[in-house]
Order: structure tokens, then C-alpha cells, then sequence
């Protein structure tokens, strides 16, 4: 990687380690405009380490986060912790050093997954938004295999009541029975 970026005239290479550790380290002493960060380090996670570098400092370097994963969560977290840029380590060596321009440059890049990964959480608090809590509830029970007398025993409500909800929850998710909300409810990351 020091090479590929060495051979660019406007890039200088001040540092390169293996650790997080050596990395919360280093980093302060050379003061780098960009840290390129794998998160799975030796030693501190790579997002600990996100975290720690722009806590402690007053003027924090870009992070562009290079690695092989596409995991949602992680990328989230990631992006959440602080990283400035996010490429996944298949990337044409092209846009890893148009990453790093932006990032030098104050501004961010995003590979396509960390895009993808807001998409999905975004329509995920949607879905969410679109059953209220009590409906959620309800499904939740269904999704166990709960039957409606017993849905309506533990929530105290009528089995007409609950009947009334389910009917509710199939609208909503444009669904006709049970057994297709609780497929749709949880390929939508509803249950979880």
C-alpha cells in the first residue's frame, strides 16, 4: 500500500503500522492529514481506534477506512464513529486515492456499500415507523406462535381487539394473513 500511494507525486507517506495500538501512537506524533485504516488491527478495533483519534485530538486527521468489510452494521458503525472515507480493499487503486484526495481535502467518500447500508437502515426505520408499538407487539407474539386469545390474554385485549390489529398490520404491510406479515415482518428486520 505505501508504494501504490508513494508513487504519487502529491502524496507523502509518513507512517505505516500494524496495530491499533501503534496507530493511537504514531498518529499524533506525525500529525498525518489522512489515517488509511483497516478496522481488524492487531490489538484496539479499528473503530475504537476512529474513536480515539478524533477524540484526542485537536486537529484530528481524515480517516478513510480501508478494508474487506461490507457488513452493514460495521460500516455503519464506522461512518458513525467518525470515518470520513470508507473503500473496500477490491477497489481499483484509483479510488482509493481519490478517497484520500477528498478526505485531504476536508471532504468525504463512500464506497457504494456504506450508500447501500444507510439506504437499508433508512427504510428499515421506516418499516419501523410504519407499525406502532403495540401492532409491533402483536406481530412479535404471532411471529412466536402465539394464537389471538392468547395474544389478547397477555396483552389484555379482546380477541376482536386483537383481531382488529391484525387486520390493521396486514393493511399496513400489504399483506392478506398471518403467516405472510410475520415473512414480511422479518425480512424487513421487524422482529429483531
Amino acid at each position: 500500500m505505501s508504494s501504490i500511494l508513494s508513487g504519487r507525486n502529491h502524496m507523502l507517506v509518513v507512517g505505516a503500522v500494524g496495530s491499533g495500538e501503534e496507530a493511537l501512537e504514531l498518529v499524533p506524533t506525525v500529525a498525518p492529514d489522512v489515517v488509511l485504516l483497516d478496522l481488524q488491527l492487531g490489538g484496539i478495533h479499528g473503530l475504537e481506534v476512529i474513536r480515539r483519534l478524533l477524540g484526542e485530538s485537536q486537529d484530528p486527521p481524515g480517516i478513510v477506512v480501508l478494508t474487506v468489510h461490507d457488513e452493514e452494521e460495521l460500516v455503519l458503525d464506522a461512518v458513525k464513529a467518525g470515518a470520513s472515507g470508507y473503500v473496500l480493499k477490491d477497489a481499483p487503486a484509483d479510488e482509493l486515492v481519490r478517497a484520500i484526495e477528498r478526505v485531504a481535502a476536508g471532504g468525504r467518500h463512500f464506497d457504494e456499500v456504506v450508500v447501500k447500508a444507510f439506504l437499508h437502515e433508512r427504510q428499515r426505520a421506516n418499516d419501523l415507523d410504519l407499525l406502532t408499538a403495540r401492532e409491533l407487539e402483536i406481530l412479535r407474539m404471532v411471529a412466536a406462535g402465539a394464537t389471538n386469545r392468547e395474544v389478547g390474554e397477555h396483552m389484555f385485549l379482546s380477541v376482536d381487539t386483537v383481531k382488529s390489529h391484525l387486520e390493521t398490520i396486514y393493511r399496513k404491510l400489504g399483506v392478506s394473513d398471518r403467516a405472510h406479515a410475520v415473512a414480511v415482518a422479518m425480512r424487513k428486520g421487524l422482529l429483531e
